[in-house]
């Protein structure tokens, strides 16, 4: 996972999307590699895709404070600030994920 996250924060969108395909294709199961390729549409200005990725990433773990925040965060960069707020919230009320719950923070503007 993390040879994919700096691939693609380093603007290789292209291997990222290789990286993370390879690897939901080895954990079909599990919803990281959908949140690592919808960073990488994140980074390439295609928050609808990212948006659609994190939905796909929810389904297959409805719990995963990982995921939703960065749904918050690509609705957010879609306009959809309503929604985005709604989520993060959730997530910040939550506290069971800690670095999930510092990322909502951020994003509504406290810590």
């Amino acid at each position: 996972m993390e040879v994919g996250y700096l691939a693609t924060g380093g603007g290789m969108t292209a291997e990222a999307a290789t990286i993370f395909g390879a690897l939901e294709a080895v954990r079909p199961e599990s919803e990281l590699p959908l949140v690592g390729q919808a960073v990488t549409q994140l980074n390439a200005g295609q928050p609808q895709e990212a948006i659609a990725l994190l939905r796909k990433a929810l389904e297959r773990n409805p719990d995963s404070e990982f995921a939703a925040t960065f749904l918050g965060l690509s609705l957010m960069q879609a306009g959809m600030t309503s929604a985005a707020e709604n989520i993060l919230k959730q997530v910040e009320g939550s506290g069971r994920n800690p670095q999930a719950v510092g990322l909502a923070k951020n994003l509504l503007g406290g810590e």
